[in-house]
């Protein structure tokens, strides 16, 4: 309980009106400078959208950390970015989906686009550094990191006045686009939208750019993981015409003038597709909100086969290429690892992503899915593609590190994503919907955890039904707790004690700050609690 009543201070200022507390919405642009990154922000908008939910904490690679603080430097919100600098690329063979290349390419400058708080208590927002892969996930605001870049409050309500009055040089080249929702199953603050865009179709070409991009949600959705998690998804299609018809092509000579100044054979990559990432979110925010462009995804006109994944995704019209954005989707939105064995290998410690681990044994994160039947370590061609084991191989290791299945869409394209990668996904549509939140843990006699376990220790919620489930030891009395932020202090507003450890609470409250508490009256051992709170 230190830490909430830490918080005391913090929510005291929050109390009144959380629910309609502003949200600032900052497109940071970085590049390369003398000594090191250098951060400033492009354009800024403030609005009751909703947050960036931290989907890619401890995703693969190095990451930024972009953090509010309030004015004692405590943490309101974080959100974990790709390092832009340092960007991982890969290509995969057409005819068989295997891997052809995987590397690490320097990039001079780029952006990225994040969602915080911005009520009274944002004092500040910082980028913080974080070396990806580390066995700790811990925030990197917690470990005393300095800053590579601060916006106090004075220079975030600048970017603010700035952009009100349309004084960003950023934006003002911005071509008129317009947006259409293609499927639409709820509200932008609470689902995960996807955003299709065309480069390089005139003026003359919308018919076909609307059936180009059809065709690739189509394809999109006919992915059974998508498609499984439609109703947690809004689709938005955004029109805009370039100068000329086509991409560039760098490796033959040949250069178009369009939108998102798509090129083939970026960084001397045969089958890597690259576009401006800072004019493709310039032109998504033109008309839609900040919460309703969490996935960006650039379609070529080119049959070409290529792809790539970062801060936008991109795919051409070749017959092959949604695998690739697929794949790649997999890296950007749910913090997927690679599972092949070509790269760089580090087996150094133990990788934060779901999918891959240093552990071979029953013991391994996902071990609660292997049958009991199934041989660990799991031999190639032992048992049918998709059953849940320890196969050796993952993440640019032959040895030491091991994948969940024998081969998935995160191996090899056209393959299955497979139980643990789809598990990882729906917990990433969860943070978006508010649809469930799953936390484990173990607990002494007497021993309590609190949820969310991360820091500042608590969520704001909106008004509707809170649900709680916990399961714990059949030989232990496990109790589970609800409070929230009232009147200057933390209530206890519901209870579930019942005298095993499987309790259950279903609450329905009003807006406002909330954790949960899973305590031991007797006994020991490990717990699993899901919950789900209404979306501010």
């Amino acid at each position: 309980m230190a830490s909430l009543h830490k918080a005391a201070a913090l929510l005291a200022l929050l109390a009144a009106g959380a629910a309609q507390a502003d949200n600032i919405s900052l497109r940071i642009g970085f590049s390369e400078g003398r000594s090191g990154a250098e951060f400033k922000p492009l354009h800024a908008e403030v609005g009751k959208f909703a947050v960036t939910p931290n989907v890619r904490q401890g995703a693969e690679g190095d990451q930024w950390v972009v953090v509010a603080k309030d004015a004692q430097g405590r943490v309101l919100h974080e959100v974990s970015v790709n390092n832009g600098l340092r960007r991982h690329v890969e290509t995969f063979n057409p005819r068989t989906g295997a891997i052809d290349l995987s590397t690490t390419v320097q990039q001079r400058d780029g952006s990225f686009e994040v969602s915080l708080p911005y009520d009274q208590a944002t004092a500040s927002v910082e980028v913080l550094p974080r070396q990806g892969g580390t066995a700790s996930a811990k925030s990197a605001a917690a470990t005393g990191a300095a800053p590579l870049a601060r916006f106090d409050r004075g220079a975030l309500d600048l970017a603010v006045s700035n952009a009100r009055a349309g004084r960003s040089a950023k934006l003002a080249a911005t071509p008129a686009a317009t947006a259409t929702t293609v499927l639409n199953t709820g509200s932008s603050s609470a689902r995960m939208d996807y955003v299709f865009i065309g480069d390089g179709y005139t003026a003359a070409e919308m018919d076909k750019w609307r059936a180009d991009a059809q065709k690739v949600i189509n394809g999109f959705l006919a992915d059974p993981l998508f498609n499984a998690n439609r109703a947690s998804m809004n689709i938005h299609r955004v029109d805009v015409a370039s100068n000329q018809s086509g991409v560039d092509e760098l490796d033959k000579g040949i250069y178009r003038d369009t939108a998102m100044d798509g090129e083939f054979a970026c960084y001397n990559i045969e089958r890597l597709l690259c576009v401006n990432n800072t004019k493709a979110t310039n032109i998504a925010a033109s008309v839609l909100a900040p919460d309703a462009r969490d996935v960006i995804v650039v379609i070529a006109n080119s049959t070409r086969y290529g792809g790539s994944g970062g801060a936008v995704a991109t795919l051409s019209m070749h017959a092959s290429s949604i695998e690739v954005a697929l794949h790649e989707i997999g890296h950007t939105a749910f913090a997927l690892a690679d599972e092949y064995e070509y790269g760089t290998c580090s087996t150094s410690s133990e990788p934060t992503e779901v999918n891959v681990s240093l552990n071979g044994t029953r013991a391994v994160k996902w071990g609660a899915l292997i049958a009991g039947s199934t041989a660990v370590p799991t031999g190639l061609g032992a048992y049918p593609n998709g059953t849940v084991g320890a196969f050796q191989g993952g993440q640019y290791c032959m040895t030491g590190k091991y994948r969940p299945t024998e081969n998935s869409r995160m191996r090899t394209l056209g393959y299955p994503w497979h139980a643990v990668n789809e598990g990882a996904v729906q917990k990433v549509f969860a943070k978006y919907t508010g649809s469930g939140v799953t936390q484990t843990g173990t607990l002494s006699s007497g021993g309590s955890a609190n949820a969310p376990s991360a820091s500042p220790g608590y969520v704001s919620a909106g008004a509707g039904t809170f649900a709680l489930t916990l399961s714990g030891p059949a030989n232990a009395d496990f109790d589970l707790f609800l409070f929230k932020w009232s009147n200057n202090a933390w209530t206890k507003v519901a209870a579930s004690e019942g005298n095993t450890s499987s309790e259950s609470i279903s609450y329905n409250g009003t807006a406002g700050y909330y954790y949960a508490q899973v305590k031991s009256y007797s006994g020991s051992g490990s717990y699993t609690l899901n919950y789900s709170f209404p979306k501010p």
